[in-house]
C-alpha cells in the first residue's frame, strides 16, 4: 500500500471516530439536557393544569350552590305566589257579600228618608254608597287579576256592532263627565262595524280608558272617543287634555299596581289594576294596546286595536303575560 492511501485511510478512520464521538457527546449531554428541559416544562404544565382543575372544581361547587339556592328561591316564590293568589281569592269572595249588604241597607235607608232629617244623614248615605261602589270596582279588578293568574279568566268571541258598544259606553260615561264638568265627545264612524270579540270584555277595556281619562282630565277639560277601521283592524282611541305622561312612565303604565305620580290624590281612587287587565283582554283578542303623550301638561291618547274578523276563534283562557 502506498503512503498516500494510508493517509486517506487514517483520515477516514479519524473522521468516523470524530463523528462517533460527537454523536456520543450530543446524546449524552445535549439530548439529556433537552429531555430534562422537556420534563421540567411538562411537570410545570401538569401543575398548572392541576391548579386550574382545582379552581374550576371550586367554581363548579360555587355554581352548584348558587343553582341550589336559586332553585330553593324559585320554590319559595312559587309557594308565596300560590299563597298570594289564594289570599286574593279569599279576600275577594269574603268581601263581596258584606259589601253587597252595606250597599243594600244604605239604599233602603235613602229610600226611607230621601230628604234626610237635618243631621247630614243623606250626605253620609251618599258617601257610603260611593265608597262601596269604589270598593266593588276594586274587588272586581282583584277578581279579574286572580282569574288571569290562575288561568280561569276567559274571553268568548261573538259578532256584535262596535258602533253600538261605543255608544253604550259613551252614554254611561257621559253622566260622570257631566258631574265633573268635562266635555265628553265622540266621533261617529259613518258605517256600522261588526267585530267578532267578547263584547263584555271589550266594553270593560273602553270603559276603563274613558274612566281614566275623565279621572285625570281637569275640570272644564275635554275627552274624545274615536274609532275607525284600517286594513281589517279596528283602531279605537281615547284622547284627553289632562296632565300627560312622562316618557319613562309610558313603559310602566300597563304594569299591575302601577299608578301615576302626577296627582297623588287620584291614587286613592284605585289600585292600578285597570290598565293591566285591559292589556290582558286586548292581547287575548290578538290586538295591541298603548299610549301616546307629548309629555307633562300635554294630555294623553290611549289606543287599542282589534282584528275585525280574527283568524283564530276568540274563545280561550287568558294567561298572564310575562
Amino acid at each position: 500500500m502506498i503512503p498516500w492511501q494510508e493517509i486517506v485511510a487514517y483520515a477516514v478512520i479519524a473522521a468516523a471516530s470524530l463523528s462517533l464521538l460527537t454523536f456520543w457527546i450530543t446524546k449524552k449531554f445535549v439530548l439529556k439536557k433537552m429531555n430534562r428541559t422537556i420534563m421540567k416544562a411538562e411537570h410545570s404544565y401538569q401543575q398548572q393544569i392541576a391548579s386550574l382543575q382545582m379552581q374550576l372544581s371550586g367554581k363548579v361547587n360555587v355554581l352548584e350552590g348558587m343553582v341550589n339556592k336559586l332553585h330553593l328561591s324559585n320554590q319559595e316564590l312559587t309557594r308565596l305566589n300560590e299563597i298570594r293568589s289564594k289570599f286574593m281569592s279569599i279576600v275577594v269572595h269574603d268581601l263581596r257579600q258584606p259589601l253587597s249588604s252595606i250597599q243594600g241597607f244604605a239604599s233602603i235607608l235613602m229610600m226611607d228618608n230621601p230628604q234626610g232629617d237635618g243631621n247630614n244623614d243623606q250626605l253620609a248615605l251618599n258617601n257610603i254608597l260611593k265608597a262601596t261602589e269604589n270598593m266593588g270596582k276594586l274587588i272586581a279588578d282583584l277578581m279579574d287579576i286572580s282569574m288571569v293568574e290562575s288561568g280561569r279568566f276567559t274571553v268568548d268571541g261573538q259578532p256584535f256592532s262596535f258602533n253600538t258598544l261605543v255608544n253604550d259606553v259613551f252614554a254611561l260615561q257621559a253622566v260622570n263627565a257631566q258631574k265633573k264638568g268635562i266635555s265628553l265627545q265622540k266621533r261617529d264612524y259613518p258605517t256600522d262595524i261588526t267585530v267578532v270579540a267578547d263584547r263584555f270584555r271589550i266594553s270593560q277595556v273602553l270603559n276603563n280608558l274613558v274612566g281614566n281619562a275623565l279621572k285625570f282630565a281637569p275640570q272644564g277639560g275635554r275627552v274624545e272617543i274615536s274609532f275607525f277601521v284600517d286594513n281589517g283592524r279596528i283602531i279605537c282611541r281615547v284622547e284627553d287634555n289632562g296632565p300627560g305622561i312622562l316618557h319613562t312612565e309610558k313603559e310602566k303604565i300597563f304594569q299591575k299596581f302601577h299608578q301615576s305620580d302626577n296627582d297623588r290624590n287620584l291614587k286613592k281612587l284605585g289600585w292600578g289594576l285597570g290598565l293591566a287587565i285591559a292589556q290582558e283582554i286586548v292581547l287575548a283578542h290578538g290586538g295591541e294596546i298603548g299610549v301616546e303623550s307629548a309629555g307633562l301638561g300635554q294630555g294623553a291618547m290611549f289606543w287599542f286595536t282589534l282584528p275585525q274578523h280574527p283568524a283564530v276563534p276568540v274563545k280561550r283562557p287568558v294567561t298572564a303575560q310575562a
